[in-house]
């Protein structure tokens, strides 16, 4: 018997490759899944839904948390901005004074009694 090896071609390829560019400028213009698969469709023939535009940029984008495909550039700032969460952060109320000034006798704590 001969060893029969199947035949190894090329690796899968996406039908949404060679929109790749036009892709990511539709999210980075913020246009949602579902618009982006209804301009493929209407402008470029192409039958896709907006799942499958969903995964091709989850597999293109690395271990980010925000999916957008890669392209050397810098990492997405913080979610959220701490400006913002020092300014819901609820103020404490003012402390009772823990030392009683007089300026003839020296300084006391006002759990002491005199």
């Amino acid at each position: 018997m001969a060893n029969i090896r199947p035949s190894r071609g090329n690796p899968y390829q996406s039908k949404l490759e060679p929109f790749a560019d036009l892709i990511r400028d539709w999210r980075r213009r913020r246009k949602s899944y579902r618009l982006i698969a209804q301009i493929l469709r209407d402008q470029h023939g192409v039958e896709t839904d907006h799942t499958t535009i969903w995964s091709y940029i989850k597999v293109r984008s690395g271990s980010r948390p925000v999916y957008t495909m890669t392209e050397d550039a810098p990492k997405p700032r913080a979610c959220t901005d701490p400006i913002a969460r020092l300014k819901a952060k609820p103020v404490p109320p003012p402390k009772e004074p823990v030392f009683q000034y007089d300026e003839n006798k020296p300084l006391t704590l006002i759990n002491e009694k005199i």
